[in-house]
């Protein structure tokens, strides 16, 4: 918020009149309301961290993003944040991983010369609650963000481990791998 003293903005004369003094003060105190009031809403309007849920709602409408309105707020935060980036990465498997991060746990996407596929397939593995409103949300963002020529050949839900490597207090290297030992292991969501 903007700060400011009155006593900066009045003449010496007003400032020492008993009258002059206490109508400047009045301003002042009128003024700081207004600029906080002012502050809020600007940041109701550009800062996604103070944002209220109903006003992320609006941005991904506005933004025309890949969102689900029953996320939570932290995962709607994060989408509208890298909403610009997100639409750049389009068509990659990166897109797939950057929606689903949000919703799931783990995500994993494996593409065609991973695992021996046909060209353009891929699959994709994710861990965490599933239930039928996640699944349907699931395959509605991959639909949106896969590439046009690309096929899913199959979504598994499983558990999982992330191992992460440390140095100087950032992550370094993260690993991301089913427990079952197999990609597939784990079970296969009802369409």
């Amino acid at each position: 918020m903007i700060g400011f003293s009155i006593e900066q903005l009045i003449p010496e004369f007003l400032r020492n009149d008993k009258n002059g003094y206490a109508i400047a003060k009045a301003l002042e105190a009128g003024l700081s309301y207004f600029l906080a009031r002012a502050q809020e809403g600007l940041d109701l309007m550009q800062n996604i961290e103070k944002m209220p849920e109903w006003r992320l709602d609006e941005m991904a409408w506005e933004l025309g993003c890949l969102y689900d309105y029953q996320a939570d707020v932290e995962a709607k935060r994060r989408w509208i944040k890298e909403a610009t980036p997100l639409f750049s990465s389009y068509g990659t498997p990166q897109a797939i991983y950057n929606f689903l991060e949000g919703y799931f746990d783990q995500v994993l996407v494996e593409e065609n010369w991973q695992y021996g596929g046909e060209p353009y397939h891929f699959r994709v593995w994710v861990s965490g609650e599933m239930t039928k409103e996640k699944l349907a949300w699931a395959h509605s963002a991959i639909a949106q963000a896969k590439n046009v020529r690309s096929v899913m050949d199959d979504m598994s839900v499983g558990s999982g481990a992330d191992i992460q490597i440390r140095g100087v207090g950032e992550v370094v290297a993260r690993v991301r791998f089913p427990l079952c030992g197999e990609f597939l292991a784990g079970q296969w969501p009802e369409a």
